[in-house]
Parts: structure tokens; sequence; C-alpha cells
């Protein structure tokens, strides 16, 4: 039937409602009543949630994760089951929101960053990738869609090294940091149609440069204008304006900045200065230079990082704390020493008195002896001259016996100081040993370096470097844990140690990577040293638990040229160890071949 009335089409429906015994529902009197007002019924799917859809469905995104959610909204609304489509509309806005603020998932973007770190690269090293890793860290940490962005170039940067755009930026860095201050006013007008460039010009004033702004207080309130007027600016006009006032707070900024790096430098003069004194009014106490010397080594890098002062910082708190207990040990034996020679001074003295009261009886028996007349007088004076020599015999032998056992105890104590004078150098020395393996560490390395060079210069010796890496280490950290790890560490440095000569220098360079300094070694010669501790580690099991490990390294060899820094030398071998791990592993090869 076909009604027009409303009225009578509304009554009808609430007939057949009853008549069809269905419930009441909105749904059930909009199908019936359509359809007795001969009109076709809208959808029965809400058009907002269609809209919604549509307009989800619209947006560039590739996301997997996006594109399930998407089509669970679709099921959704098919289906009718409209409890579900606000989570899900909510879920995907999440998804959207995430998929603007990143460049590059975090999982695929940490196994990409992982394997940038594992591929090595002669013009790359990992000291330079860990502190790139470490700057951007530090920099953009607090802030993840721009710490994706950093991360992301830095991947492609390790990866790609040869573009010269990569690199010759530094890492974390972008060409348009110092481009806002001299931009010509009229590059802003294609942006006039949008706020994005004043917003995120805003974000880089207020959470870029407004907090390191803490010890500058007189530029709080430049800064604070600059933002105000930042927000206003939307003409060319107003753009003409804002440039010169944001290009004086940037100088008034740098200009700052420098008087810091001054402030700096001033600071570690005088400290370098402050050490040098010290050294040469302290040139007795041999137990300081140990200190010194890597406070002073320290101070003559070019860039300081806060890494090398923390772990100067650890490893001299661990010396101070050791050497002031061998200093009081050695005051305590100061002190007996000094009394014990208190006491032999004092003896010699009773002994001199004694000898002074010895010979005045003499006299005194010598003018009795002149005055004596018969035998009975001469005889007293005899028994008395007796008694006097025997007295003096036994306080002679009394004092003997007691300057012995002083001189024993000077020499116990004179030994006792030497010991701890010794430990107290040595405690000095191990500021410059790895803690873990107890080989020598950066510094103390570089120190042998630069004298094995020095020697090799004077006498024309040859002077060889093997740096070793550990093969497959990163597989036994994840398989049998990081203790194992270090365990390996020290069993291979132990390894070393019983392969090489007493002159021969092991260091450890970095992680799993060693050197070995040999001096009056020709590269031929380290080759088939090194080789030997190869086949010497395959024939012994390293036991962790139940498991049975074989230790291996490559090893590249290279031997020193006249001219040429440490870092030359290390360098070399490390690009002939590199190629060794990619001819097998477990081999060394010689950069002189």
């Amino acid at each position: 039937m076909t009604m027009h009335n409303p009225i009578d089409t509304a009554r009808e429906t609430l007939k057949q409602l009853t008549l069809r015994k269905l419930l009441p529902t909105p749904d059930n009197f909009e199908r019936l009543y359509c359809e007795i007002a001969g009109v076709e019924p809208e959808s029965q799917k809400s058009k907002l949630a269609e809209l919604l859809f549509n307009a989800f469905e619209k947006l560039p995104v590739t996301d997997s994760s996006y594109k399930i959610a998407l089509t669970k909204l679709r099921k959704a609304i098919q289906d009718e089951k409209w409890e579900l489509v606000p989570q899900l509309v909510m879920d995907l806005s999440v998804l959207h929101q995430r998929s603007r603020e990143l460049n590059q998932h975090w999982g695929s973007l940490i196994l990409d960053l992982i394997k940038a770190w594992d591929t090595r690269n002669p013009e790359m090293g990992q000291r330079y990738k860990q502190s790139a890793l470490e700057r951007v860290v530090a920099t953009f940490g607090n802030n993840p869609q721009e710490l994706n962005d950093k991360l992301g170039n830095l991947v492609k940067n390790w990866l790609q090294p040869e573009m010269p755009a990569a690199a010759a930026e530094p890492p974390g860095s972008t060409s348009s940091d110092t481009a806002a201050a001299e931009a010509p006013a009229g590059s802003a007008s294609a942006a006039n149609d949008s706020s994005a460039w004043r917003d995120v010009l805003e974000y880089a004033l207020r959470y870029g440069i407004a907090p390191r702004l803490l010890h500058y207080p007189d530029l709080l309130p430049q800064l604070e204008e600059v933002q105000l007027q930042l927000k206003d600016c939307s003409t060319d006009s107003q753009l003409t304006e804002f440039f010169p006032k944001l290009r004086s707070f940037l100088i008034r900024l740098e200009l700052l900045s420098q008087e810091d790096e001054r402030l700096v430098a001033g600071l570690a003069n005088l400290m370098r200065l402050m050490l040098q004194n010290v050294a040469e009014l302290n040139r007795g106490d041999s137990y300081l230079v140990g200190q010194i010397s890597s406070l002073q080594a320290i101070l003559a890098q070019p860039n300081i990082s806060i890494q090398h002062i923390y772990h100067l910082e650890s490893s001299l708190k661990e010396v101070i704390h050791k050497q002031g207990s061998l200093r009081s040990s050695l005051d305590e034996a100061t002190d007996s020493l000094r009394a014990l020679l208190d006491t032999f001074l004092s003896k010699l003295s009773l002994m001199s008195s004694g000898t002074g009261q010895f010979q005045q009886r003499l006299r005194e028996h010598s003018e009795r002896i002149r005055a004596a007349h018969d035998g009975e007088a001469l005889n007293g004076i005899m028994q008395d001259l007796l008694h006097d020599t025997a007295s003096m015999q036994d306080n002679l032998q009394s004092s003997q016996q007691e300057l012995q056992g002083a001189k024993q105890e000077v020499e116990s104590a004179q030994s006792r100081i030497r010991e701890l004078e010794n430990a107290l150098e040595a405690a000095s020395a191990k500021i410059k040993e790895d803690q873990l393996t107890g080989a020598y560490n950066r510094r103390g390395l570089e120190e042998h370096f630069t004298r094995e060079i020095s020697r090799a210069e004077r006498s024309g010796q040859p002077l060889s470097v093997a740096l070793l890496d550990v093969d497959n280490f990163k597989q036994v950290n994840d398989s049998f844990g990081h203790l194992t790890g270090d365990n390996v560490l020290k069993y291979l440095v132990d390894m070393i140690r019983h392969s090489v000569r007493a002159s021969d220098i092991v260091g450890r360079f970095g992680g799993e990577e060693f050197i070995v300094l040999l001096p009056d070694t020709a590269a031929a010669e380290a080759v088939d040293l090194m080789q030997r501790l190869q086949r010497e580690l395959t024939k012994n099991f390293f036991l962790t638990g139940s498991e049975k490990l074989v230790v291996t390294f490559s090893a590249g060899v290279a031997e020193w040229h006249r001219g040429e820094q440490d870092i030359d030398v290390i360098e070399r071998a490390d690009r002939v160890m590199y190629q060794a791990k990619l001819a097998g592993k477990n081999r060394t090869l010689s950069a002189e071949s």
C-alpha cells in the first residue's frame, strides 16, 4: 500500500508492528514506515559512519595495522555493529597520527640501525658511529618524532657514506638549521595559505632554544618578544619586520655561546697549568704521576666528551680510595720509623753518657792509684776498677742488643715503606688498565704507543700492530648472556698474554676489539704470531656451564712507517681485519702484503 499522509502512515506503522509482533524499536519503525509510505528506505548504515570511513580511506597511509583497522571499520558498518565504531575510529586516528609523526616504524628502524652499526666501513669507524648516535639521542631523546627522523638520517648516512651530502652533514643536523635567520622576506609568500612553517619555527624556539637559555636570563625577554611577533606574522610585510629581530636574537645567542666556549677553554688552560705546576712540585710523589698524566691526556684532546670525563671520574674515585688506604698505612709506617730513629738516638745518647761516666771513674781511680802507699789500698782500687769495668761491659752489651733490635726494626719499616710506595704507584697505574680484562685501556694503550713509536724512530727497529676482533661475539652475548661474554674476553686476554713476549703490549681498543703492540717485530712475524694464537685457541674449549665454545678472532696486522701516527697504523690494520672477516673469519691478514 502507498500512503501519503504522514500521520496515517505512522498510525498504520504502529498497527503493523502489533500485527507482525515486532518490537517497537526505531529501526523496525523506520523500515515499516518506509514500506507503507512506498519509498526506498534509507540505508541502515549511519551516514556519519560512512563519511568517517570514506575520510579514513582517502588518507595516504600504507601501514598494515591501519589497513586492518580500516577493514574492521568497514565490516562493523556493514554488520551494523555500531557499538564497535567509536573505538575503531579512535584506533584509526591514533594510527594515522603515528604515521604522520614517524617516517619509519620503530621496529624496522631499530633493525636498520643494528644493520648499519654492524656494517663496517674503513671511512667510518665504530668510534664515529658511537659519538654520532650519542649526540642524536642526547639532543632529540625527548621528542620521538624528531628522534625517529634523525635516526633514519643517521642510518642512511652510515649505509651510504659515499654520498657527499650525507658525509658532509653532521648526524642529527639539517640544512635548515641556520636558514631561518637568513631567508629572504619573500620566501614565505608561498606559505601564506598555511601556518605550518610558523608552527615549526615556534616549536623550535619553544622547545629547542628556550630550554637552553636558563643560564642566559637576559635573552629570555628578547625570545618572548620574537615568539609573540611570530604568532602575528602572516603577511609579507610582517615577515619582513620579523626576520631582522630573529637574526638579532640568534646573533646574540651565538656571541654568548662563543663566550662560554672561551670560558671553558680558559678553565681548561688554567687546569693544565695547575697540573703542570703540581707535577713539578711533587716529583718525588710518584703515585701522583698516573692521575696527573690521565688528566693531562684528557685536557689535551681537541674534543672532550662527557663520556671521557665520566670514565676518568669513575677511575679516579677508585684509585683515590685505594691510595687513601695505602697512604694511611704509609703514614703509619713513617711514624713508626721516626719513633725508631728517636729510640736509636736516645740509646746513643745514653751510651755516650755512660761512657763519659766511665771515663770520669777511670780518672778518679788513676788519682787514687797515685795516692796509694800500700798494697791493701791498691787491692781495693783494683776491685773497684774491675767492678766499674764489668758494669760498663754489661751496659755496652745491653745497648748493643737494643741498637741491633732497633736496626732490624728500622730495616723492616723501610721495607714496609717501599712496599707501600710501590703499591701506590701500582694503584696509580691502574687508571690505565681495563677493569674487566686487566689489559691496558685506551689511555694506557696510547701512552705505550707513543713511547714505542719514539723508540722505533730512534732505533730504526720495526714496530707492528695487530688488531683483533672476536668472531660472532654478539651471538655469544645473545645466546649465553653478557656475563659469559665478559668471561670470553678475559679468557682471550689470558691466552694472548701467554702467547706473546713480556715486552709486547696488550690493550683493549673497545668492545670486543683488542690491540697488540709488537716492538722489534716485522709484519710477517706478527702475522705468524697471530696465526699461532688462532691455532692455539682452536685446540682449546672455553667452558660455560655444560657448553663448550671455540673462541676465534679475525686479525689485521700493520707495520708502522716513519711519519705515521698511531691512529694511521690502527686504521690500516682495521681495514685488513675487516677483509679477514669478509673472507671467512678466524684468519689474519697483513696490510703490508
